[in-house]
């Protein structure tokens, strides 16, 4: 409710403004504004008088100064003319303007009270207004109106005046029980009071003097109490008011708080490593002016600035040091700039402020404060890299020095030295290293335990030297990248470094392009020299050219030779992985230094090699590219012989190429494949070529079964894995590996083929001796005694032949073994035939061939009852064998029969239809095991 009377009062007092800014008069428009002339009242005064003035100069009239003589004494003369003439209105438009009242009393129908004295800016044209001036409102509102319109307008605010007296008569009329009772109260107020009318004596004047002697008392009485009060209560009031100074006290306290506390809160932000919040404490100590005159708070801010002092030092020391983590060392980069700019006043009571911000790094001294917080800090961590490097190649030196003399070393897991003696001992005499040389000389000829040692070193010493290139140059990179955005910054705020040096004689301000190139780029360059000399030994290349040794150079020959020897298999693949590692660190890094090239304006004035300035570390990066290629060559030329040594040893037939799986392998650990392809092809033909070796060696004693085994190890590598493994080199090597196929192929298919014909070989030297027909018998029962020309006689019933039955049997055999070994459904693939068909068919012309020569021999000593049986016995073998038979053979088992036919005296073909299906019924079982 009450928002809502607030919000109705607000409309009332809106529409009343509204109201009380228009025309009373109601001759102006609806949005006519009385306040817009209200703000303008002086302009258009004085616009109007010159529009009076431009009206008299057309009409030819004299503009005479208002309050001249001969003006006064027109007007007496022309009278009610004279008030309208434009003189006139000139006139009292000017005193109007000037705030002046009419100097005589007695011009004709102008009056003195007609004019307002006071200024036209002290009068109002507003109606509402105390000091609103009907003349002034009737000049600038209603100059132009006409005698009828004010008349009307004057008539319709009598008409509102009139309605307004009829509202308050109505207002009393409808409120009349309430105006009695009111005044009635009123009455009895100063009957009471009065004390003539108290007395019976009526109303009279003395009425009001009543009602002031009882508010004469109350104010009497109300001052005594209050004195009682200030009296009673005076320890309490006095208490009041210093509760009142003290919480004044406090809430003074409690504003400046945070400021009073900012010193103790940076000593433990910085105690605690938060500078940020140090540097932002010290922002608020920063609104104290220098010469405050409030004592604690100088004394504030001058501890806030000792903190601040502090804070600068340590984060210098941030920067410097090594073991920094890089976030940690970016947040200091960036505090530290905030609080260079935030501008800390040096101790002017301290001497040593030359000597703060230096830093020595080896043989180097370093001020970080000539240069910005993050070239400072690249400075520095490049020259910790340098002396890093160092540090690695004197470690590399004393350890194999140790190794070499006898003494042990052990190293750790990470491939950091054990022995904490190392840096202590960097640099032995010579004298003692002879003499430890002497004594330990007759242990190291007595074994071969320290060259291993070495090569052991040599691992280790490279695993560090990835470990320190995969720590620090990312580290490098990042501070690098946070030290070009600083320089950019600058260049964009158009403002030119403070911080400079010198080179040639000129004064040349530093970039992080020039530390990368000068200072970092070296160091790079050393540490991939010095793991690439530790992982290889020595180059691959025929080209006569040896990789630098960054140490043991003053070595002995011996460990010379052992130094620049490339490392055995198991080391070398260790060392593998950790050159991929560097290089892909150091290209990143390479394809990364991209950002910090400076403009050309900036270089101007400089002298860089051009080769440098276009690809800093291309020297770098084509090291270390050479040595990953290197040591992957070696990585396959190793595994492919230990892989054919492997497949060598157990060639049995059983699955010895197993070159797939170690292409495979090689193809989850190479990084180079590519550049390996010679290798690999390579490797692949050796693994084959010693896996056909092993094979031929295996099978060399043995029989058969052997020989098959390895016929069907080749016939599986040839029909299926040999195309696994083409296919895995064409992957890995891209494509360039064409050729690897068809050598692979060679040299099985040629194994392949010795193995098998000499089973065929023997199969046909078996199958000769099954086909011994034995002796000649000649039936009894025949002709004349077995003389020519007899009467002949049906031969009684004879069993299965037993020539037959061993040829049938070997046969059988043979299809046997090849099952066992190679399946019916093998294919040669020189020939395109299955193997099995291939051996029954040599084992079916091989007893076929040796039949018809057994037969060809006897011929001339057979009957004709012995010639009928071996045609017909000729013939079911034929027919049993036909599907195997070749085309040769069938024609010499044809010329066979046609003899032996005409042997028995048979013109058109045999007539023992009987004898064969006989033969198909005993031999039954010999068909159903060389049928289908």
């Amino acid at each position: 409710e009450k928002q809502q009377t607030a919000k109705e009062r607000r409309r009332l007092e809106e529409e009343k403004r509204r109201l009380a800014t228009r025309d009373p008069l109601q001759l102006r428009g609806k949005d006519f504004d009385l306040t817009r002339v209200q703000e303008h009242r002086v302009d258009l005064l004085q616009q109007a008088i010159a529009d009076v003035e431009e009206a008299m100069t057309e009409e030819g009239i004299p503009i005479q100064a208002a309050g001249s003589s001969s003006s006064k004494k027109g007007r007496k003369n022309e009278g009610l003319d004279h008030i309208v003439s434009l003189q006139a209105q000139r006139d009292a438009l000017e005193k109007i303007l000037e705030g002046r009242g009419m100097e005589n009393s007695d011009d004709v129908g102008v009056s003195v009270d007609d004019v307002n004295s006071d200024g036209v800016e002290d009068l109002s044209l507003l109606p509402s207004d105390d000091n609103f001036d009907p003349l002034l409102f009737l000049t600038l509102v209603h100059r132009n109106a006409s005698f009828e319109q004010l008349q009307k307008s004057i008539a319709k605010l009598d008409n509102k005046t009139d309605n307004q007296v009829q509202r308050l008569q109505n207002l009393v009329r409808d409120n009349f029980e309430l105006f009695v009772r009111c005044a009635d109260g009123i009455e009895l107020f100063n009957l009471e009071g009065g004390p003539k009318v108290a007395a019976g004596k009526g109303k009279g004047k003395d009425d009001g003097p009543g009602v002031k002697e009882r508010l004469d008392k109350l104010e009497a009485l109300s001052e005594s109490s209050s004195y009682q009060a200030k009296k009673s209560f005076k320890p309490l009031l006095d208490n009041t008011n210093e509760v009142r100074k003290v919480q004044s006290a406090l809430a003074v306290l409690q504003r400046i708080g945070p400021l009073l506390q900012a010193p103790t809160l940076m000593r433990q932000h910085i105690e605690n490593g938060r500078y940020a919040a140090a540097v932002k404490a010290y922002r608020r100590v920063l609104v104290i002016d220098d010469d405050n005159k409030i004592e604690i708070l100088r004394h504030i801010k001058a501890k806030a600035t000792e903190a601040a002092r502090e804070a600068r030092r340590d984060l210098e020391a941030t920067i410097a040091d090594p073991n920094t983590p890089v976030t940690n060392l970016l947040d200091g980069i960036r505090d530290l700039n905030e609080l260079i700019d935030l501008d800390v006043p040096k101790d002017i009571n301290s001497d040593s402020d030359a000597d703060e911000g230096v830093f020595a790094v080896g043989d180097l001294s370093i001020n970080v404060r000539n240069h910005t917080p993050a070239l400072a800090c690249l400075l520095l961590q490049s020259a910790h890299l340098s002396a890093a490097v160092e540090k690695l190649l004197k470690q590399a030196e004393i350890s194999t020095q140790k190794i070499y003399n006898g003494e042990t070393v052990s190293f750790d897991e990470d491939g950091g030295g054990a022995g904490g003696s190392e840096d202590a001992s960097a640099a032995p005499s010579q004298e003692g290293s002879e003499k430890a040389g002497d004594s330990s000389k007759s242990r190291r000829d007595a074994g071969n335990r320290w060259k291993y040692d070495i090569l052991e070193a040599r691992v280790v010493a490279t695993k560090r030297a990835v470990a320190v290139s995969k720590n620090w140059l990312p580290r490098l990179l990042r501070i690098g990248v946070a030290a070009r955005e600083a320089e950019r910054r600058l260049s964009q705020r158009k403002r030119r470094p403070q911080y400079k040096s010198t080179q040639d004689g000129k004064t040349v301000h530093i970039t992080s392009f020039e530390i990368f190139v000068t200072t970092l780029t070296p160091a790079v360059t050393h540490l991939v020299e010095h793991a690439t000399f530790c992982a290889l030994g020595c180059s691959n290349s025929n080209n006569g050219e040896e990789l630098k040794m960054t140490f043991g150079v003053e070595a002995e020959r011996r460990l010379q030779s052992l130094l620049r020897a490339p490392l055995p298999p198991a080391q070398s693949a260790k060392c593998a992985s950790e050159l991929a590692d560097v290089w892909e660190v150091v290209h990143s890094i390479a394809s990364s230094s991209e950002t910090l090239r400076p403009e050309d304006d900036e270089l101007e004035g400089r002298k860089f090699n051009r080769r440098l300035l276009e690809e800093p570390m291309a020297e770098c990066v084509a090291l270390a590219e050479d040595a990953v290629v290197t040591v992957e060559r070696r990585r396959c030329i190793y595994a492919f012989d230990v892989c054919a040594r492997s497949c060598a040893q157990r060639a049995s037939g059983s699955g010895s190429f197993a070159l797939l799986s170690c292409v495979q392998k090689l193809s989850e650990e190479l990084t180079r494949a590519e550049d390996c392809a010679n290798e690999i092809e390579k490797g692949c033909e050796l693994v084959v070529r010693r896996c056909c070796e092993g094979l031929a060696g295996y099978v060399r004693d043995r029989g058969d079964a052997a020989r098959l085994r390895a016929v069907a190890e080749c016939a599986e590598v040839l029909n299926g894995r040999i195309v696994d493994v083409v296919r895995e080199v064409a992957y890995l090597t891209n494509g360039q590996c064409e050729s690897v196929e068809e050598a692979l192929a060679e040299d099985i298919m040629a194994l392949e083929a010795t193995m098998f014909d000499e089973f065929l070989d023997n199969i046909c030297r078996h199958v000769a001796g099954c086909t011994k027909l034995g002796s000649l018998s000649f039936d009894r029962d025949g002709s004349d005694n077995g003389v020519p020309g007899g009467a002949e006689t049906s031969p009684p019933p004879t069993p299965f032949p037993a020539y037959l039955s061993a040829c049938l049997l070997a046969i059988v055999r043979c299809r046997a073994q090849v099952d066992r070994a190679l399946g019916d459904t093998t294919i040669r693939r020189s020939q395109g035939i299955t193997y099995q068909y291939l051996a029954m068919a040599t084992a079916a012309d091989g007893v076929v061939a040796g039949i018809c020569y057994e037969l060809n021999e006897r011929m001339s000593l057979m009957s004709r009852p012995q010639a009928d049986r071996f045609a017909n016995e000729l013939q079911f073998l034929m027919n049993t064998l036909r599907k195997y038979l070749s085309d040769d053979m069938l024609s010499v088992a044809e010329n066979c029969k046609r003899m032996l036919f005409a042997k028995a005296g048979h013109k058109n073909g045999p007539d023992g239809l009987m004898m064969i299906e006989e033969l198909e019924r005993l031999g039954r079982v010999y068909v159903l095991c060389l049928g289908e």
